[in-house]
């Protein structure tokens, strides 16, 4: 038999053996996709603190899609802020409520960061993915909520339940997706928005 000094000695031996280069390097790449996808992530925070949501911005001159329900607590005017620690005024440019997608323009800049589109099409069940956003509007330090997952299903529809809201075409994930969430992006292993 093993002592118990001698037990603990092997367990050491095994704790202390160097991480696989290819581990380390997957972790990094998951890393740099994260950093990068989180710089085009928008909180949004209705007036008066009566709701809000997350976005994601798709042009450099601000324009950022969001749900309708995020924004119509908020009515035309909100305040979004970005992990770049800045808090931006955003108008309501458009909206789609029974597909329950809006678009905001954040002001203040003309060059805020854009997230990069991949083709959603290509979305395959079993890939990497994962949210960016603001999660029970605990994004008051500027700084998005990351959660990660797989992709659990594509091509998903949700009929309305009670309301207007209608959910065609959908990504599915396993990633933790809480109130607060809703209107934020989902990127794909390279942090690119699906």
């Amino acid at each position: 038999g093993l002592s118990l000094l001698g037990l603990a000695f092997a367990n050491h031996s095994i704790c202390a053996q160097e991480v696989p280069a290819a581990v380390l390097s997957a972790e990094q790449q998951r890393i740099a996709a994260i950093a990068k996808a989180c710089k085009s992530a928008v909180a949004v925070f209705a007036n008066g603190g009566n709701g809000g949501g997350s976005g994601v911005v798709i042009s450099p001159d601000g324009y950022a899609l969001t749900n309708f329900h995020v924004v119509q607590p908020a009515g035309i005017h909100m305040k979004c802020s970005m992990n770049d620690g800045q808090l931006y005024d955003g108008v309501l440019v458009g909206i789609d409520p029974t597909g329950d997608v809006a678009v905001i323009k954040l002001l203040g800049r003309n060059d805020f960061p854009v997230a990069t589109l991949a083709d959603s099409d290509q979305v395959k069940v079993g890939d990497w993915c994962f949210a960016v956003g603001n999660p029970f509007l605990l994004a008051t330090d500027f700084q998005p909520t990351v959660t990660y997952g797989l992709v659990s299903g594509t091509h998903r529809y949700q009929y309305p339940a009670g309301t207007l809201l209608e959910y065609a075409d959908c990504i599915q994930t396993d990633a933790a997706i809480n109130p607060g969430n809703s209107g934020g992006p989902l990127y794909d292993a390279n942090g690119d928005l699906i």
